[in-house]
């Protein structure tokens, strides 16, 4: 329900914090996961964030098509790595 041109804006305020914690919380995933997990979890998370970055530009361009269809990639990514995080984590309990 977000304006095309405000995403970019919405993007900063709310994902900003969390997606600089996410990444900065990476080293702790190799140790507690392993690196097979580590990968899985990463590869969802890198492509939605691409996604999001997609979404940005598209904002910035005013480009509505792109904006829902990258803002529903990017979603996708992120809940396959949030299963890919608890299957590691179901795994390495």
């Amino acid at each position: 329900q977000v304006p095309t041109y405000e995403m970019r804006y919405q993007i900063d305020k709310i994902f900003r914090d969390d997606l600089a914690n996410f990444v900065a919380s990476r080293d702790s995933m190799k140790q507690l996961f392993g690196l097979m997990a580590y990968a899985d979890i990463m590869s969802s998370f890198a492509a939605g964030e691409r996604y999001l970055n997609r979404v940005w530009s598209a904002s910035t361009d005013g480009y509505v098509d792109e904006v829902m269809t990258y803002v529903s990639k990017s979603h996708s990514q992120f809940q396959h790595a949030l299963e890919e995080w608890h299957k590691a984590e179901a795994e390495s309990a």
